[in-house]
């Protein structure tokens, strides 16, 4: 949607487009703690959204701390039902909407967490991982990862955890993996494969955004891309705002048509976390020649930019139905597939 209309739409119509929709945020980037109070999640609901998913492990961590961060997130939530739902099925996520509740589902940001046994998928499926990738970044016996020197193809242990995901009823991600191995996986996966948090490389050229090969073929499995909000990955530090998310939004629409992004924010909300997170990002993360981790600068579109991202699509151009799909009616589409 290169055509933008002349910036008439009022803060009221895009409140009511926003209450109406489900929000589906396809993946928070909170660091995994196995003793973290989730008490920021009021934020997301206060914001709008309907729906986040949360990562409770990454190949920076050992499998048995995501296994025990899985553990206390989902105790965690169901000991608060009066706030939350825990997401078995998509009918969850309209239940909780009803309610005025926020839909929660795990995911998991790479294989380490499985110690390299697929019959673990199953169990953090149990705990209500409802969707993962295989690769944080850097390679594992499973598959190639996005920022890795070599960039190698799906192993024969990553196709047998793809058919598992597949057999067990998770969502298939491939942001964060290889070019060659999310290639193979999505040739491979029996289900629709998703993007969650995923940036167009052809606006911003950094490892962890993707070519548009790789979202085409995502789009011709059916799957989603959802756009982070991560400064890093969208643009120069000082371009960034809701307009420039909103641009990488218009570019996948261009490219694949509006039934194939979505919203995957990625937001940390502690400023204490950011130094944490520099610091394993040394080992998992590009570092620019001369840039020291610890100083890097990272500002996120926080669930308090709902709305904002709202206004912008419709002041845009895109009309109530396409708005709906992109800020999470296109992730319930495939959810519903996967999840029943």
């Amino acid at each position: 949607m290169d055509a933008v209309s002349d910036g008439s739409t009022s803060p009221r119509a895009a409140e009511t487009v926003l209450a109406d929709a489900l929000v589906y945020d396809s993946h928070g980037g909170v660091a995994c703690f196995p003793d973290l109070d989730l008490g920021f999640l009021s934020r997301w609901r206060q914001g709008g959204a309907s729906f986040i998913s949360l990562n409770v492990g990454w190949d920076a961590l050992p499998w048995d701390v995501s296994l025990r961060c899985a553990a206390h997130y989902h105790r965690w939530l169901s000991m608060r039902p009066e706030e939350y739902v825990i997401v078995d099925k998509v009918a969850d996520i309209h239940r909780a909407k009803q309610e005025g509740k926020l839909a929660v589902a795990l995911d998991l940001e790479g294989a380490n967490a499985l110690d390299k046994n697929i019959e673990m998928i199953p169990l953090y499926h149990q705990l209500g991982v409802r969707h993962m990738n295989l690769a944080y970044n850097k390679n594992n016996e499973f598959a190639g990862g996005c920022t890795d020197s070599e960039d190698i193809p799906l192993t024969a242990l990553g196709r047998a955890a793809i058919a598992e995901i597949n057999r067990v009823g998770m969502m298939v991600d491939c942001t964060h993996t290889g070019y060659r191995s999310s290639m193979d996986i999505m040739e491979v996966s029996r289900t629709p494969v998703l993007f969650t948090h995923s940036n167009p490389r052809a606006l911003w050229d950094h490892k962890r955004n993707i070519w548009d090969d790789q979202i085409k073929a995502c789009a011709q499995t059916g799957g989603v891309v959802g756009i982070v909000g991560v400064s890093k990955f969208m643009g120069e530090e000082e371009d960034f705002n809701v307009d420039s998310f909103v641009k990488h939004i218009d570019y996948v629409v261009n490219l694949v048509g509006v039934d194939h992004v979505g919203l995957g924010l990625d937001a940390v909300l502690d400023p204490e976390e950011t130094p944490k997170l520099c610091e394993i990002y040394k080992r998992f993360m590009p570092i620019e020649e001369g840039e020291d981790p610890g100083e890097q600068v990272w500002n996120f579109v926080l669930p308090e930019d709902f709305l904002g991202v709202t206004d912008a699509l419709l002041k845009r151009g895109y009309g109530e139905p396409d708005v709906q799909k992109i800020l999470g009616g296109n992730f319930i589409r495939v959810a519903s597939q996967v999840w029943g």
